[in-house]
């Protein structure tokens, strides 16, 4: 449970640095802020379990962030190669100056708010503890595309900002197929993405997933709700055998 949502809005939630053990909750301090809670039905924790999730907790804090450094290098259908990797908080830089070069059309899309605000979503949007995110780089390491799966509650969030050079050659599609698989492999049943009904880029890489989906439409405003299967790919490293299919913009 974080301190602050991904707008960078407090939550409120907190803990004792000693933690609080309730019967069947367990609630402890999480280094980076926030609270890690800890439920089961029924059967109240022990002592000692409390104590063994403490130690972890503070072995957690001491390793910190442990991302996998797994990369695969692509080559879109005119030639160009890109890598697709795990990025995090030390892709800030990079993110921040991928939106300078991004049209303020292009962010609009992304975030559905004040272009001016975009920069300060991206340091929540790197964290590994609001989810996970893939960077796409080129050959000279620009960075030029970010995929997010975003931990919201119960659901899970996907969202894509392809560069404006760069839309219109599948990578929205590699990236979001990519980020479902995650999805799996995190158990979740849906990933749903909140867009606009004009952007036809995102409807149709969502319909490329070739799952069931659910729309929802309200003052043009989108959300489209992907149901997930447990037959699709679920490893985030390996790497697909033909390039990322042309015709998703983003």
């Amino acid at each position: 449970l974080p301190a602050v949502s991904v707008t960078g809005r407090p939550t409120g939630e907190s803990a004792p640095v000693e933690g609080v053990l309730e019967e069947t909750v367990m609630r402890l301090r999480d280094p980076s802020g926030g609270v890690i809670s800890v439920e089961r039905p029924y059967l109240p924790f022990t002592p000692t379990e409390f104590a063994r999730a403490r130690a972890l907790v503070e072995l957690d804090a001491r390793l910190g962030p442990r991302v996998p450094r797994s990369e695969d290098v692509l080559t879109l259908p005119e030639g160009n190669e890109i890598t697709v990797r795990r990025a995090d908080r030390g892709d800030l830089a990079a993110a921040r100056a991928m939106h300078d070069r991004c049209s303020q059309r292009t962010l609009g899309l992304r975030y559905h708010g004040p272009v001016s605000d975009a920069d300060r979503y991206l340091d929540h949007l790197l964290s590994p503890r609001f989810g996970r995110t893939l960077a796409v780089q080129t050959a000279s390491g620009k960075l030029v595309a970010l995929g997010h799966l975003l931990w919201d509650g119960d659901e899970t969030e996907v969202a894509l900002l392809v560069e404006d050079d760069w839309q219109r050659r599948g990578i929205g599609s590699e990236l979001l197929g990519r980020l479902v698989a995650l999805a799996v492999d995190a158990g979740c049943d849906s990933v749903y993405a909140v867009t606009q009904s004009h952007n036809t880029g995102m409807v149709a890489a969502m319909r490329a997933l070739e799952l069931p989906l659910d729309y929802q439409i309200e003052e043009g405003t989108l959300v489209i709700t992907a149901r997930l299967t447990t037959d699709r790919p679920t490893t985030e490293g390996s790497a697909r055998p033909s390039a990322p299919t042309e015709g998703a913009r983003r």
